[in-house]
């Protein structure tokens, strides 16, 4: 099929395949079948929201499904290490950065790929890609990172020369994202801060220091902006692991430790904030994608290390965008997952603590997952 995509005055075309996969299909197989044959029909979609018993309960019902897998970048090009995802908020169009194929692709709603770039070189190794509202790409790539800009068909228009320093060298972005507002954050890890860009890429604030405690930052691996200005930022190492900052980059709250807990996590790679201000947090060695209120009060988790749809493999990033639809990356499946909020509320059977003195489940999948990283990075 041929696709004629527009936004503004740019159009391109492409030629795509998809491999859209029904949420009742529990297997990596059921993406060989067609929606609605009777192989899919007799398939029961398994439970993917699961409760903790010893965890706050939120008053409503919460349950995620996955509605979709896609595998393919354009035609005869599968994801291999899909590292980033973002939505547009003006069109609905995602944004994922494979860095292990060097590309950025360009998907449809539906999941359809439109086109990538970085075929020619123009980016290594990128992990995310993010378009603000006049139609401009911004990736973060290379090594040294920098953050590379592209025009809305994928033309390379040079790197982002972060005014408001010397040099370009003096910033060492590890995250960044756009509001709906135009505005660019891009974590910092040389100052240990957040820098903030108006539409026109003027530098209007910067907030946070390297450091211990709360409005510090270590190593931040994920910025996400709601539309109220509220900026959540996620840290691979500092103390609490989950930051909240008003409009104006002051602090408002925090919560979590790397380690064990339904109120923790181990190494958040995404996190993303729903229309209802919900806070999703991806954690990469868990497996799993925890739900908190905008309090920071938990409310549920789920996933799971797997392949059938529903199940995560090392996930890489995540990304909300206005109809609380979830999307999420993942290295080791080689894919993109889309989740919506399920209105059946199903649950799955509640997790038994651990008898005193032998180990949660939750410190037994962290060192698991740790044990895993181990040995990927010893081949």
């Amino acid at each position: 099929m041929v696709v004629e995509r527009t936004r503004g005055r740019r159009s391109w075309r492409a030629i795509y395949l998809m491999m859209a996969v029904p949420s009742a299909m529990t297997a990596v197989s059921a993406s060989t079948m067609l929606p609605g044959s009777a192989e899919a029909q007799a398939i029961k979609p398994p439970p993917v929201a699961v409760g903790r018993p010893n965890a706050p309960v939120a008053p409503q019902t919460l349950a995620f499904k996955p509605v979709r897998l896609v595998y393919r970048q354009t035609e005869g090009e599968f994801f291999k290490k899909p590292a980033g995802v973002f939505v547009d908020p003006k069109t609905g169009d995602m944004l994922v950065a494979d860095s292990a194929t060097n590309l950025v692709t360009l998907l449809n709603r539906d999941g359809v790929p439109l086109f990538s770039f970085g075929y020619n070189g123009e980016v290594r190794q990128p992990s995310k890609a993010v378009v603000d509202r006049q139609g401009r790409i911004l990736v973060l790539a290379d090594v040294p990172r920098k953050v590379k800009v592209f025009s809305y068909r994928g033309e390379a228009l040079g790197d982002f020369g972060f005014p408001g320093f010397e040099s370009a060298a003096q910033v060492l972005p590890t995250a960044l994202t756009v509001d709906e507002a135009g505005k660019l954050y891009v974590a910092d890890s040389a100052s240990g801060r957040i820098l903030v860009y108006d539409e026109d890429w003027r530098l209007v604030m910067t907030f946070g220091r390297r450091g211990e405690g709360p409005g510090a930052f270590t190593s931040v691996t994920a910025i996400a902006a709601a539309p109220s200005g509220t900026i959540y930022v996620a840290d691979a190492q500092h103390k609490p692991a989950i930051q909240i900052f008003d409009a104006t980059g002051t602090y408002l709250r925090g919560w979590g430790e790397h380690s064990g807990g339904p109120q923790n996590v181990s190494l958040p790679a995404g996190i993303g904030v729903d229309a209802a201000g919900r806070v999703f947090v991806l954690d990469t060695i868990r497996q799993t994608i925890a739900v908190f209120s905008p309090e920071g009060q938990y409310l549920m988790r789920f996933g799971g290390l797997g392949t059938a749809p529903g199940n995560l493999a090392f996930p890489s990033d995540l990304a909300v965008d206005a109809t609380g639809r979830l999307y999420v990356t993942e290295g080791a499946n080689n894919r993109l997952q889309v989740f919506e909020p399920d209105a059946s509320g199903v649950r799955g059977p509640p997790r038994r603590q651990a008898p005193a003195g032998r180990p949660s489940r939750e410190a037994n999948e962290v060192r698991q997952g740790l044990g895993e990283i181990i040995k990927g990075m010893q081949k």
